[in-house]
Order: C-alpha cells, then sequence, then structure tokens
C-alpha cells in the first residue's frame, strides 16, 4: 500500500481471446487514449484457449495474429505487458480457492463467459485499485473534468461500503414518447454525482483491491455455473457492500454485435464515442451499442452530421 501523500497506483486490466484478434488493436489504442490515465501497469491477460458458448457465434481471428497485434502495441507502449492465462489445473484451484473459498467452481459459466480468466487477470495486478475493462468497450471522457478514475478513488475512500465504482453508463437515450418525438432530452433535475447501483458488472469497474480481499472474500455463488458478475453481486448484497456509479462526466459504451457492420465502421465509432458523438434515438440499453443490420443507421447517421457540421 502506497504511503500518506502519494498518489494511488492504479493497474489496468484487459482480458483478450482471438475473437478480440479483428478489433482489440483499435480498441485498446482507444481506451488508453480516453482514460488517458497513468496507470502504474497497463496488463493483457491472454487466453489462448477456443472460445465456447455465446463467444461461439463472433468472427475470430488466429492466436498468432492476435499475439502480433499485442507485441506491437507492447513495442508501441500502449499496453506494458501481456500474460498468457495458464490452464494448469493447480493454479486454476489455487485461484479459485482464493475468491470463492473453495475450489470446485466452473472455469466458465453456463455460457461460456470468464471466470477463472477474470481472476487471474486480477491476480497479476499490484496496483492499490485495480480498472478492470472488457476488451470492447469504448469511452468518452469529458476533458473539462479531471478523470473519472481519480474521483472514483475519492469516493471509494470516503465511502467503505463501497467496493467497486463505474463512470456512466452511455451516453443519453430518449425514453419517453416526447423525447423520442422531439430528439431532445427533457429536462431534469440536477442529480447526484454518485448513485448506488443494482447489481456488479465486469464490463468495466474500478476496484478496491484491499477491500475486496479483505472485507469482501470469499464471494458466494447463488446458482452454480452463473456469471462471475452474479456471484459478485450476489456477494455484495449478502455481505452489505455496493456498486456506485457515475451520473456525469465520462461514459462507456459497449458493442454488444461484433460483426461485419462493426468491424467495417469501426474507426468511425471509436471517432463518435470520442468526441461524444452518438444518436439520442437508438436501439436497446443507454449503455448498449447495437450496430448489425439496420441498428447501425443511427450511428452513421450521427456521425455523418456531426462530421458535416465540423466544416
Amino acid at each position: 500500500m502506497n504511503t500518506l501523500g502519494q498518489k494511488p497506483k492504479v493497474s489496468f486490466t484487459v482480458n483478450a481471446c482471438i475473437v478480440d484478434t479483428p478489433f482489440i488493436n483499435q480498441i485498446l489504442r482507444s481506451m488508453m487514449r480516453s482514460l488517458d490515465y497513468p496507470f502504474s501497469e497497463r496488463l493483457v491477460a491472454l487466453d489462448p484457449g477456443k472460445p465456447s458458448g455465446k463467444y461461439l457465434e463472433r468472427q475470430t481471428g488466429q492466436i498468432d495474429e492476435l499475439r502480433t497485434k499485442l507485441a506491437q502495441l507492447q513495442t508501441e507502449g500502449i499496453i506494458d505487458r501481456v500474460d498468457e492465462i495458464p490452464w494448469d489445473e493447480e493454479l486454476q484451484r489455487s485461484v479459485l480457492k482464493k475468491y470463492f473459498g473453495r475450489d470446485d467452481i466452473d472455469v466458465k459459466d453456463f455460457d461460456g463467459a470468464p471466470i477463472y480468466q477474470y481472476l487471474f487477470a486480477l491476480e497479476q495486478c499490484t496496483g492499490d485499485y485495480i480498472l478492470h475493462v472488457d476488451s470492447d468497450v469504448l469511452f468518452y471522457r469529458d476533458a473539462t473534468r479531471k478523470s473519472w478514475i481519480d474521483e472514483g478513488i475519492e469516493m471509494l475512500q470516503a465511502n467503505s461500503s463501497v467496493v467497486i465504482a463505474t463512470c456512466e453508463g452511455g451516453p443519453p437515450l430518449a425514453k419517453s414518447f416526447l423525447e423520442k418525438l422531439t430528439g431532445r432530452p427533457a429536462k431534469s433535475k440536477s442529480k447526484k454525482l454518485w448513485n448506488k447501483a443494482g447489481n456488479v458488472s465486469t464490463r468495466y469497474f474500478l476496484l478496491d483491491r484491499q477491500r475486496l480481499e479483505k472485507q469482501v472474500l470469499p464471494l458466494v455463488q447463488k446458482d452454480i455455473k452463473e456469471p462471475l458478475e452474479n456471484s459478485l453481486t450476489h456477494t455484495f448484497k449478502v455481505k452489505g457492500f455496493e456498486r456506485w456509479s457515475m451520473t456525469a462526466g465520462t461514459w462507456a459504451i459497449h458493442p454488444v454485435e461484433h460483426g461485419e457492420n462493426f468491424i467495417k465502421h469501426l474507426d468511425d465509432l471509436i471517432w463518435a464515442v470520442e468526441n461524444n458523438v452518438y444518436p439520442f434515438k437508438r436501439t436497446g440499453k443507454r449503455w448498449n451499442m447495437h450496430t448489425d443490420g439496420n441498428d447501425i443507421k443511427p450511428w452513421l447517421n450521427a456521425i455523418s452530421q456531426a462530421k458535416s457540421a465540423m466544416f
């Protein structure tokens, strides 16, 4: 732990596997531009295994191609280290035992999403705080404010029941009939900077490492083979801990599909998010980006209008 007066060390970690090959180069570069934070280390936990469950539907690449892309990012100083996730059974049991208090937990959930792989990634970090991000998440940062990571650390230090902080989930989205009709947000009352969230998501989170390890663990599963985020949500509920999310400043958005439209327009989509450009009327939840079929059209229209206005 750092001594009094020193800025806390923050580790950055992202998990990667072959389904990330088509987009990981552009998105990791975008993350570092948008987050713009002096991380003590920037780590990639690489799973060389084959995808399963829902990940079988995604476009993939070759593991050697993925290694080459990550090596180039490391050479350029975008990331600091790549740790290949070992599938040694003894190590798996050791990691699962630390986090769950038992070693008979499945390494993946019912739909093929990581459990052991996420936890292995956390184990490689040395920071006082850890920012874990999925490999496809995009961030917009309000440059007029200080980093949401610093704001998150201040909030965590001031609230002993909070273990995880997250920035705002997605840009504004039309919800009411009037908003959809006018294309403009309705007037709203001023909001608190932080709100308690009802669940924990593993897409991205700023974690107080010592609070998790010393006060929260072991995690408690509600159902076998459930996603890791479900276990975190259930554990927080039964043990009295919380995740808080920001209501202003930086926002993050998760691309749900990674198909032809997403890959073809990825550079434009990244530009849009980094520049706070988005369609107010769009499909799905506020924190999700949908790009398959006609769902890409609102995004392309917003991008076209924003770029036209620049000239």
